[in-house]
């Protein structure tokens, strides 16, 4: 494709400092904000982030030492080689080795995509700009989709089905996963905003209120964990009084509550979650719909092959070969299961190990933080573990889709704090911009 290849020349052309800084950073933010605002059209945000990964292989090799030396991007490296290599060699005993291999072929791109931010924000802030489009974006998305229950339809005419709002998202129930993927970037923006406007502080309502509506319980989920994480944060950070903590969660509960009365359709999803604590197959089902029995199945082909798995996308057949299940399914739905009966014990260690290493690297580093720089690692930390969480139960983590919001999450995550190490070390704010990117 011509424009694809004038992508990678004038990436190979500002590598070589032969480019203005100002245009690359511009083609990286509007790349990166353009992956960003095509999410609700599925495969749309495909583009954006292939042209990134050209400017991300070509870094790899032009500038492959610098990448591994700044501490951020070298932790994006090593998550992808944690989940990607067990891939390949799971590939060794795969069950459909054709869907396996063009996973991994693919898999490492979405990884590399992010390289080009990374590398920008080591001179550049590419993250304010990114993290308002992220709010905007959210809040766009969740007033549409409540516009959709309300009125039956959304701006674009697609109809409500009675059940869950999906908005932009249509057909596809994407909205409240994605929401709450992006949530803490959500808060962290509103938390900026809220120096210049009080009322920024209300934006997150919105979008918890259209995660409700969504229906999506594993979406009500990350959100729980999310507001858990960084309303603590916010209590320490600015040492707020009991009073003003009651005031915000009193609006907070009160939004929810009237979430939930004007749809008693969430209120039927989340009443029949409390069924799970019968702790039977049949009871597990009913509350997860129908999820009990994939983990069963998924869980006796994980310990036939408990070394290196079947291969990704090799449960389905073999579980039913082997009678563990009846029931046609896509996905396992709960992640560590995924890569435990994917690519086995060896890929679960590398997903787990790696996941933990990097909080722990983000903790120390939080702990012995200027107070400016407090907040980036905690969002990136919250962000990232809402992302990877081991028992996520939502899509599944090798697939395409999921991949490209991993990545960007990881990416709006990292990029932050490496603005902000970078300029603590040449001594000036974290804003402030220098003379080229070279």
């Amino acid at each position: 494709m011509p424009g694809l290849s004038v992508i990678a020349e004038g990436w190979l052309l500002k590598i070589s400092g032969r480019t203005d800084g100002d245009r690359v950073y511009w083609l990286v933010v509007g790349l990166a904000a353009l992956a960003l605002f095509v999410l609700p059209f599925g495969t749309g945000v495909f583009l954006p982030l292939a042209m990134l990964s050209l400017g991300g292989l070509a870094l790899m090799v032009v500038r492959w030492r610098q990448l591994w030396c700044e501490s951020w991007t070298r932790w994006a490296l090593l998550l992808l080689m944690a989940l990607w290599l067990p891939q390949l060699l799971a590939l060794t005993v795969a069950v459909d080795f054709d869907r396996a291999l063009r996973t991994a072929l693919t898999y490492p791109l979405f990884a590399v995509a992010i390289l080009p931010l990374l590398w920008v924000a080591r001179h550049r802030d590419v993250a304010t700009p990114l993290l308002y489009g992220v709010l905007a974006l959210a809040v766009f998305w969740s007033l549409d989709g409540i516009f959709q229950f309300v009125t039956g339809a959304n701006v674009l005419g697609y109809p409500y089905n009675g059940r869950r709002i999906d908005g932009l998202f249509h057909p596809n129930m994407r909205l409240g996963i994605v929401l709450a993927h992006f949530l803490p970037f959500v808060l962290e923006a509103s938390r900026r905003l809220a120096s210049f406007n009080r009322l920024a502080v209300l934006l997150p309502l919105i979008v918890i209120v259209a995660i409700l509506l969504s229906g999506s319980r594993a979406a009500m989920v990350a959100t729980l964990i999310v507001l858990f994480a960084y309303g603590l944060f916010l209590v320490g950070y600015y040492r707020l009084r009991m009073r003003t903590v009651s005031a915000f969660l009193s609006i907070f509960v009160l939004g929810i509550v009237v979430a939930l009365w004007v749809s008693p359709e969430t209120r039927d999803r989340l009443a029949v979650v409390s069924k799970a604590s019968e702790l039977s197959i049949e009871a597990i089902d009913e509350a997860t719909a129908k999820r009990g029995t994939i983990w069963l199945a998924s869980w006796r082909v994980a310990m036939d092959e408990p070394i290196l798995g079947v291969g990704v996308r090799g449960v389905e057949p073999v579980a039913e070969a082997r009678g563990y299940t009846d029931m046609a399914f896509a996905h396992i739905h709960l992640y560590f299961l995924d890569v435990l009966v994917s690519t086995g014990i060896v890929g679960l260690v590398a997903y787990l190990g790696v996941l933990l290493a990097i909080l722990l690297a983000l903790w120390q580093r939080a702990r012995r933080s200027e107070r400016d720089l407090l907040p980036l690692y905690v969002v990136g930390g919250v962000a990232i573990f809402v992302a990877l969480n081991p028992v996520n139960v939502h899509w599944t983590i090798y697939s395409s889709y999921t991949t490209a919001v991993l990545w960007l999450v990881v990416a709006l995550a990292l990029a932050p704090l490496v603005r902000g190490e970078a300029a603590a070390r040449q001594g000036r704010p974290a804003g402030q911009r220098p003379v080229s990117v070279s």
